[in-house]
């Protein structure tokens, strides 16, 4: 039994090590005027609570995890009663508008994407009107445009710190250090920093 529950904490910290790397990236790409600009339109518009329901049953409904823009795109899609709309905006995570969908299911907000890392139950978030989806050129998937311009992951109100927490995780990798290990190490030292400053 031990050695099953060993086995299940590794691959857990696995997926969680892979996604670090992966938002890491997504976080530290070059600040832009137009970035500043289209954070600053973002936050005149008004918020929402949106309710996350247990993990257990968005597992159960075929929801997966950290796919937000598929799994609303899909209850909307098969929604065969049309109660479901697909939202596309903005999640509220401190100093950052992370881009995210959500589902207005006959009026209630609703966020049906299971989280690996432990989440609040409720958040706030910014539905943009002025978000659109796209087909890609190649045919393979969607991509969200904003007034034209394709969208990152992101809008960062101090996107220097992002590439200075890129930069030292990559040296801790570099190291020998895990993924996970050191993601957590970056939180606790340049993420304490971080999490000081004002947020939105």
């Amino acid at each position: 039994m031990l050695n099953i529950q060993a086995a299940k904490d590794t691959q857990r910290q696995e997926e969680l090590g892979r996604l670090a790397i992966r938002i890491t990236e997504e976080m530290a790409f070059p600040p832009t005027e137009w970035e500043a600009n289209v954070l600053a339109d973002v936050l005149k518009l008004p918020r929402i609570v949106v309710v996350r329901p247990p993990n257990e049953e968005l597992l159960a409904a075929d929801m997966v995890h950290n796919e937000c823009h598929a799994n609303c795109h899909a209850q909307a899609a098969n929604d065969l009663d049309g109660l479901s709309r697909h939202v596309t905006g903005w999640l509220i995570d401190a100093s950052d508008l992370i881009l995210h969908s959500v589902v207005n299911y006959g009026g209630q907000w609703l966020c049906l994407t299971p989280q690996l890392a432990e989440t609040a139950s409720k958040f706030l978030f910014i539905p943009d009107p002025f978000i659109e989806w796209r087909e890609t050129s190649d045919g393979t998937g969607r991509e969200a445009f904003r007034n034209g311009r394709a969208l990152p992951t992101a809008l960062r109100k101090y996107p220097d710190d992002h590439i200075r927490m890129r930069d030292e995780f990559h040296r801790l990798m570099a190291s020998g250090m895990s993924a996970f290990d050191a993601r957590g190490l970056v939180d606790a030292t340049l993420g304490v920093e971080f999490r000081k400053k004002k947020p939105i």
